[in-house]
């Protein structure tokens, strides 16, 4: 898979991929991987963004919505909600919206 520039991960819509099975529970995603043939967990701020996934954003609507639900600016959170993306990417649980 080609690496894409700062700006390019930016710029890409990102959604969950619909084949991965979650289940929400009191805020916390269980989630099951059958490409991936693994477990996962997210909560706190990894579960909301999780959540918001669901449909296409961008990484400046994800830090929107981040911002406004933690108390903190898009910027403070930027470098986080970018990796955090940036892992589920390499894991194969968000593709790029078409």
């Amino acid at each position: 898979m080609p690496k894409r520039s700062a700006d390019q991960a930016t710029a890409t819509r990102w959604v969950r991929d619909d084949a991965l099975q979650a289940v929400e529970m009191n805020g916390e995603f269980v989630m099951m991987g059958v490409d991936q043939g693994e477990y996962y967990a997210v909560k706190g701020v990894a579960a909301t963004l999780w959540r918001h996934l669901a449909e296409p954003r961008d990484v400046d609507a994800l830090c929107a919505l981040v911002a406004e639900e933690y108390d903190v600016t898009p910027d403070a959170c930027r470098a986080d909600v970018e990796a955090f993306v940036d892992q589920l990417h390499g894991r194969g649980m968000v593709h790029p919206a078409a």
